[in-house]
Order: structure tokens, then sequence, then C-alpha cells
């Protein structure tokens, strides 16, 4: 795996369209985009509840996570962006329901002014690391 550039992709419509991966594995590295909230036809899911959002920004990166070969447990960093920081504790239940003892990576709660879309509240990104 060292010196190969894998890209991983969740079947969103504009990963194609704009030419980019959800995820990619590098080294003994793997790394998400920032993911939002959506059903593989690109709408978005569970407007106006911020835990049920993450959840499913969750189920996406940890999708694609498992496709290139890592677990949860290799998950070193999660990102998670929020257009109310206030509520971070909402999105920290979320992570805790997906990622529960498995990792205990660093996480980081972030404001943001807006996506790209007005229903999202949420969208996380993360990053694990294993031996190569």
């Amino acid at each position: 795996m060292t010196g190969t550039i894998r890209s991983f992709s969740s079947g969103r419509p504009w990963e194609d369209k704009y030419h980019k991966a959800r995820g990619v594995a590098y080294g003994g590295f793997f790394e998400t985009c920032l993911t939002s909230p959506s059903d593989p036809d690109g709408s978005i899911v569970a407007v106006g509840d911020l835990h049920g959002q993450t959840l499913r920004c969750y189920e996406i990166v940890l999708a694609s996570l498992k496709e290139a070969g890592f677990a949860i447990a290799d998950i070193v960093r999660v990102d998670v962006y929020l257009l109310d920081t206030r509520r971070w504790e909402e999105a920290a239940r979320a992570h805790q329901a997906m990622i529960g003892t498995q990792a205990r990576p660093a996480v980081s709660f972030l404001g943001l002014a807006n996506f790209w879309h007005p229903d999202i509240q949420v969208e996380v990104a993360i990053k694990a690391w294993r031996q190569p």
C-alpha cells in the first residue's frame, strides 16, 4: 500500500460530477472529506435533527473506512463542523453511539457560517492510521 493512493466513493452524485473522492488511503493513512448527511441520491436526511444528521454522516464515513480496510479502532481524528457549536453535545452523543469504546480519537467541534445546502446542520470528516 505504500506509495499508492486509493480513492473511495460513497456513490453520491457530486462525487462523479466534480471528480472527488469520499475518502483516500495512502501509506498507513485514511481520511475523508467533509461528509454531509445525505442519501445516495444526494437528498439531505434528518432535516432539523442534528443528532440524526450526525449519525448519518458517521454511517457514510465509517462505510468508506471499512471499504478501505481500516477499522474504527484506527481512527485518530474526527472533525465535526456545526452551524451552531453550542449544540456540540448532540453531535458528541452521535459520535459516542457510532464510535463507542472502539477508539478514542482527537475530536474537534468547529463552527461554520453555512454549508452547501440550507438543510445541513453538520458535516463530519475522519482520519485514521495504522501500521502499513
